[in-house]
């Protein structure tokens, strides 16, 4: 195949890959995780308070959570075991750690590391809320969101990946 045909065909999924994918590469440019717009139902009937997370282009849940009364952007990881805050989400809720902190040792996918252990006290999503919720805090640099952990996913009455949305019971 000649230059020109190769050039033309490299172009086309260029065009392709950037018109799908384009708002995605935006907004993490700009630092900005895509968020769901969560519907959110209150069974009055039944007592049960019911999430409806949709999943993202980019594969993931991704949810707005109210931490003690402060916005903080998490991904859904049933690969984590408990919530991890990132450094940065930590320090928007006021939780300025010192290296003796970091005394946790983890396992995690880049190897081991050591985090610092809290407990969140209230954590707010849409009409759910658990209260004293263990969590990690990441050393600095070490992640860029935080993680919404089978800690927090394992206290729900019930939780179920359906259709292309994580759909979350209290």
């Amino acid at each position: 195949m000649g230059f020109i045909a190769k050039t033309f065909i490299l172009l086309g999924i260029g065009y392709f890959l950037f018109n799908t994918f384009a708002e995605d590469i935006l907004k993490y440019t700009a630092n900005e995780q895509p968020t769901a717009e969560i519907k959110t139902q209150d069974k009055i009937s039944n007592l049960v308070h019911s999430v409806e997370i949709p999943r993202q282009r980019d594969g993931h849940y991704w949810v707005n959570m109210d931490i003690s009364n402060n916005p903080i952007a998490f991904i859904i990881d049933t690969g984590a075991s408990v919530v991890t805050l990132s450094h940065n989400d930590a320090e928007k809720l006021n939780l300025y750690l010192s290296d003796f902190d970091y005394n946790i040792t983890v396992r995690t996918a880049a190897g081991l590391t050591t985090m610092a252990e809290i407990n969140l006290d209230r954590m707010t999503l849409g009409v759910i809320e658990l209260y004293d919720v263990k969590a990690f805090v990441a050393r600095e640099g070490m992640l860029s969101v935080s993680l919404l952990g089978m800690n927090f996913l394992n206290r729900l009455e019930r939780f179920e990946f359906q259709d292309g949305q994580l759909i979350m019971e209290q």
